[in-house]
């Protein structure tokens, strides 16, 4: 049976963290679509936003392609909201119907917290995070706030302003995989 664990949430809620420690004790395949990107980042080299938008359009599609052919997976991206074609993110419309059990586990963050540990944090350049202006960036972390939950699956809620109780976390995805 396809199962999928689906991490959501604002950018910087601690999603990667959280989908590593689910992937490690469900022994389940961990994908990140940042990954993806990178990788393509690395081969191809980034020098405007336009290039950025469309190479993480481009890993999207080798993303989604990566989960399709993996049985169970914990799966974690900034994603887009079901049914929105205009807004950033990955799309997150095929989910429910790649995975027979579908979990949701979203992030529980403010967008204050959200936003100061992603001013903190280094990743890839070709993300441009040292383009963003941050108070732009402030308000789309307020916008982006409710988007989650995208609503796929069986909802699990965890919070990531504190530290992680992996066991309890666990044992509430095991439920909802057995109960949807």
């Amino acid at each position: 049976m396809k199962r999928g664990v689906v991490v959501t949430g604002l950018p910087a809620s601690g999603k990667t963290t959280v989908a590593r420690e689910i992937a490690k004790h469900l022994g389940f395949e961990f994908l990140d679509k940042d990954d993806f990107l990178e990788d393509m980042f690395d081969r191809f080299g980034v020098s405007s936003w336009d290039d950025r938008n469309q190479l993480s359009r481009q890993s999207d599609l080798t993303f989604e392609d990566a989960a399709i052919r993996s049985n169970s997976a914990v799966l974690v991206s900034h994603w887009r909201s079901l049914g929105d074609s205009d807004e950033s993110g990955t799309p997150s419309d095929w989910l429910a119907q790649e995975y027979e059990r579908l979990v949701e586990v979203c992030c529980l963050c403010s967008p204050k917290v959200a936003h100061m540990r992603f001013l903190a944090r280094t990743r890839h350049p070709g993300h441009l995070d040292r383009q963003s202006n941050a108070n732009e960036l402030a308000k789309r972390m307020a916008s982006w706030a409710c988007r989650f939950p995208l609503g796929v699956g069986t909802l699990v809620e965890v919070q990531t302003e504190c530290e992680l109780n992996t066991t309890s976390l666990v044992e509430d995805i095991l439920v909802a995989l057995s109960s949807n």
